[in-house]
């Protein structure tokens, strides 16, 4: 699985990884990682809403989100709303309930 796919934009080919969490020890985790396989990390706070947050994926074509459990059915909202077509992966820094991830195979993540 990779969860870094090349994107190519502005005559460069990027690899973006999205976080969506406030700070915390995964938050780093997931920027070192993303860092050391030649990663761009897209950063989401709290302060935007769906659109901006459309905005951007649409913009990066990201494929991959690292997120708390508070960001998970926001998310899984806008891919099963056809507004976040370029995620294909949701990797959660907490635990959550088999409807979440019923929810998330539905949305097709």
């Amino acid at each position: 699985m990779n969860l870094l796919p090349e994107v190519e934009a502005e005559d460069n080919i990027w690899k973006f990884m999205g976080i969506y969490a406030k700070n915390r020890e995964e938050w780093t985790m997931t920027d070192l990682a993303a860092l050391r396989q030649g990663g761009t990390v897209i950063a989401f706070y709290d302060t935007l809403g769906p659109a901006a947050v459309e905005f951007v994926i649409r913009q990066t074509r990201l494929a991959t989100i690292s997120c708390a459990f508070s960001s998970l059915r926001p998310l899984i909202m806008l891919k099963s709303q056809g507004r976040a077509d370029s995620i294909k992966n949701l990797i959660s820094f907490d635990k959550f309930d088999e409807d979440v991830r019923a929810d998330a195979k539905a949305a097709g993540l």
